[in-house]
């Protein structure tokens, strides 16, 4: 990367944060910023409402909401007024704050890229309108594709999709804020019961180890999420309901339901209405309810947030009221960011008490997926002269073996926190290379007094456990030919063999390379040089085009 090229990058970064730092924008009230914006990302999750519909994109409704995270300073500026009502609030974004808004998510964009940049995963030119960034070699591209793609069946998923029941929130959004009671309990209890039942998403941590670390129980997050999710679900449906009365009426019946659906995705609700909502459905303690929620709450105005890096907290709270993100609610309470705002707020706790039990989790969930292997023995933190072994799996039938080290940090929430991800990858790495250099006698030694068996000269294989990804180029080369693999693909490949009589574990590596392989292949539509307008300065940048049904459909039949 020519070093005249990255500093003018560098020093570009400084003025586009001094920039961002000026907009006007910041200066007008947090609800009308926050509700424009979360409106906008409500049109690509539904394709545009009001007859304007077109195909919904998911992908960009995430990015946006991910992207809007990096505003978490800036927002600090604005007014704190609420105004009367979503119009009154949506009155003030004038067409050029709209541009504004605009401006600030690809300034966003640019700031999950330059991560990338910084540690030279992304090579940098000059250009007459900016700078073009581009992956060094076509094989950092396919590394960089295939991690996404591991990554990506590493989500908090939804195994069946939710269906609304129109009527009653048909009923409601015409009366609002009058309904019927009965309407309202069973549109929620309904979301409650959906989402309690089909969110897939292995623990982080052992429920054992939950309370003692967390303050409340796994099963009790669980139901304040599921509790949540009813929350933004009824929210999204009587945004529809709202949306559904507008296309039927005229003039001012029109325009007054066209606001309700405004209001209903970027809702303004008490936040004693909202706590009691989430608490009577999850039925637990209020104090506990409050320990859970504090992970996906935040005063906007406060100097210390928990927003940021890709994670936008579903609920802003100030004055007494909290300003609901349905679709961040949807997308951003999964397990993993628990932990995320824990190691951000309380760094000492997060390692003295939760990293330690970040590994165990992942291999007793890695252990019982090998355990269905017919004939296979499986051990835990198995010591050898040089180290530890964390699982060491054995077939006597083949007397086939293989080691795996297991690095569980938090799954990154965005670019700025893969360079920790790749780390613990290349040291897993090395763990693995110090066993695989002794002698066959004295790994086929190690399988005998660990199983107790006469095992003679053993063949081994290799592989590292994730709890998502492993990095770029660097990670995946210092992998090699050794099997990658987190929980859903470890799943795949133990189903592999229980078709098979006796288990060749040396097969590990080809396996998942194989199903790795054939899911890129149906997934990669190819990468594509975007160019992002950051404040008059093109910058062009190299974008994943994944064909996301394909992947939607390998990661529904890994969690069936």
């Amino acid at each position: 990367m020519p070093h005249d090229a990255y500093d003018k990058l560098a020093a570009f970064e400084r003025k586009a944060d001094e920039r961002m730092q000026s907009l006007p924008l910041w200066k007008l009230p947090y609800r009308s910023v926050r509700s424009a914006a979360l409106i906008a990302a409500d049109n690509a999750f539904s394709g545009g409402r009001f007859r304007n519909h077109r195909e919904p994109e998911p992908e960009k409704g995430l990015a946006m909401i991910a992207r809007f995270s990096y505003w978490r300073p800036y927002l600090r500026q604005c007014a704190r007024e609420i105004g009367t009502g979503i119009e009154n609030a949506l009155s003030v974004v004038s067409i050029d704050g709209h541009r504004q808004i605009a401006q600030a998510l690809l300034y966003s964009h640019f700031c999950e890229l330059m991560p990338f940049v910084h540690r030279k995963a992304l090579a940098v030119e000059c250009t007459p309108s900016g700078f073009h960034l581009r992956y060094p070699t076509e094989s950092a591209a396919r590394m960089e594709a295939l991690d996404v793609i591991v990554s990506e069946f590493a989500l908090t998923a939804l195994s069946e999709r939710f269906s609304y029941d129109h009527h009653r929130l048909l009923r409601m959004v015409h009366t609002w804020p009058y309904c019927d009671v009965a309407d309202l309990y069973a549109v929620l209890r309904q979301g409650y019961t959906f989402h309690l039942g089909n969110v897939r998403e292995h623990a982080f941590i052992n429920a054992d180890a939950y309370e003692r670390v967390l303050g409340f129980q796994h099963a009790e997050f669980v139901r304040v999420r599921a509790a949540m999710m009813a929350l933004a679900s009824w929210c999204l449906g009587m945004a529809s309901a709202a949306e559904a009365h507008a296309i039927g009426s005229q003039r001012r019946e029109q325009d007054r339901f066209g606001f309700e659906c405004f209001e209903w995705l970027a809702p303004l609700l008490r936040r004693d209405f909202v706590h009691g909502i989430i608490r009577q459905l999850a039925e637990v303690p209020t104090e506990r309810a409050a320990e859970i929620l504090r992970y996906f709450e935040e005063d906007p105005f406060a100097e210390l947030g928990i927003s940021g890096e890709g994670y936008l907290t579903p609920f802003s709270t100030y004055d007494g009221s909290v300003m609901v993100s349905p679709r961040a609610i949807l997308q951003m309470t999964a397990e993993r960011n628990v932990l995320y705002v824990l190691n951000k707020l309380d760094r000492r706790r997060f390692d003295e008490f939760v990293s330690a039990e970040l590994e165990p989790s992942l291999l007793g969930h890695a252990k019982q997926l090998i355990d269905r292997i017919p004939g296979v023995e499986t051990r835990i933190n198995v010591q050898w002269r040089g180290g530890e072994i964390d699982l060491l799996a054995y077939c006597n039938k083949t007397n086939s073996a293989i080691q795996f080290q297991a690095k569980a940090a938090i799954p990154p929430c965005g670019a700025r926190m893969t360079r920790q991800l790749e780390a613990n990858t290349r040291t897993a790495v090395r763990q693995l290379k110090g066993f695989e250099d002794l002698v066959a006698d004295e790994k086929s030694a190690l399988i005998e007094r660990v199983f107790n068996v006469q095992a003679g000269p053993v063949t081994w294989a290799s592989g590292v456990l994730s709890r998502s990804s492993f990095g770029s180029l660097d990670a995946w080369k210092a992998i090699g030919s050794r099997a990658a693999l987190n929980l859903p693909l470890l799943k795949f490949v133990t189903d592999q063999f229980g078709d098979e009589p006796h288990a060749d574990l040396t097969k590990f590596p080809e396996y998942a390379a194989r199903f790795l392989e054939e899911v890129a292949d149906e997934a990669i539509i190819g990468w594509e040089d975007q160019p992002i307008d950051v404040f008059g300065t093109i910058v062009v940048a190299p974008i994943l085009r994944l064909n996301n049904d394909a992947i939607s459909r390998r990661r529904a039949a890994l969690l069936s």
